[in-house]
């Protein structure tokens, strides 16, 4: 192990004192201090935060709107876009949970057959580039054939944008068309006991897809050349296409950029997410 561990403190930490400043001393500090992060005994670290230049950035931990006592009608994006998720229709939203124990005791908006919520369309989720996309979340299940996780795509033919479900027992993530093996990857399903980091990220040269945690999967696709802007429509979270086919998630954050993300951005993002939802 090394001297920081996983802990994101330096010394002195006057957590664990054994001196009359309150600092310790030894080096089985920086060993209780990992555990204790590991553990969930800690909270995150304040001064982790996701790389600069997210387009729409939604965590559970903030923007939520109740109706009622836990059914969410509002979702507030923490970027200066305010391209916030919302959901108007009762039976069709999602549940909020204050503390969710698979999500290190996050909060969580957990989405179930049925369930989903979407943004307007912004012509500031349109890029020319690429972009990298990543989600927090826990399966609960796949609850048809068909079942969404999320996308911005063009209706009901899944002919441009890019969105993510569950078909032939895979996890897609496709670019235009769902149907092309060139402009798709596919990840095996997680375990439904297990968060993950999904990070999709396409630089008009790689389509990339990986599960970073205990269920990590990895898969690339070159492609150069897509229309990866559906353009009148927003992002959905837990369906496909404005269609029925909905899946069954607990969302702890998503975040997604307009334009690739270079290695440090990516390892910034994924240290912040990895720290505050226990992933290791």
């Amino acid at each position: 192990m090394g001297r920081k561990g996983n802990s994101g403190f330096a010394n002195p930490d006057v957590r664990f004192g054994n001196d009359s400043g309150g600092s310790y001393t030894g080096s089985l500090g920086f060993t209780q201090h990992y555990l204790e992060r590991l553990d969930g005994d800690l909270a995150p670290d304040p001064g982790l935060e996701p790389a600069d230049g997210f387009t729409v950035w939604v965590k559970a931990s903030d923007g939520i709107t109740l109706n009622g006592t836990s059914a969410v009608s509002g979702w507030a994006d923490q970027s200066t876009n305010n391209i916030d998720f919302s959901q108007s229709t009762t039976s069709a939203q999602p549940t909020f949970t204050s503390a969710n124990t698979i999500l290190n005791n996050q909060p969580s908006v957990d989405f179930f057959n049925g369930d989903y919520m979407e943004t307007a369309d912004n012509s500031v989720m349109n890029t020319s580039t690429g972009f990298c996309i990543y989600i927090v979340a826990k399966l609960n299940s796949f609850p048809s054939t068909f079942s969404g996780f999320f996308g911005r795509t063009n209706g009901t033919s899944w002919s441009t944008g890019w969105f993510s479900f569950y078909y032939a027992s895979k996890i897609r993530f496709c670019i235009d068309y769902w149907n092309t093996s060139t402009k798709r990857v596919e990840l095996d399903p997680p375990s439904v006991s297990n968060v993950n980091i999904y990070k999709f990220h396409y630089d008009r040269t790689t389509i990339t897809g990986q599960i970073i945690g205990p269920d990590a999967d990895l898969d690339t696709q070159a492609q150069t050349t897509s229309d990866i802007n559906a353009t009148g429509n927003g992002i959905e979270l837990n369906r496909l296409g404005g269609s029925a086919y909905d899946g069954s998630w607990d969302f702890g954050e998503f975040l997604f950029y307009n334009t690739p993300l270079n290695a440090a951005g990516q390892l910034k993002t994924e240290n912040y997410l990895k720290d505050k939802y226990g992933i290791t």
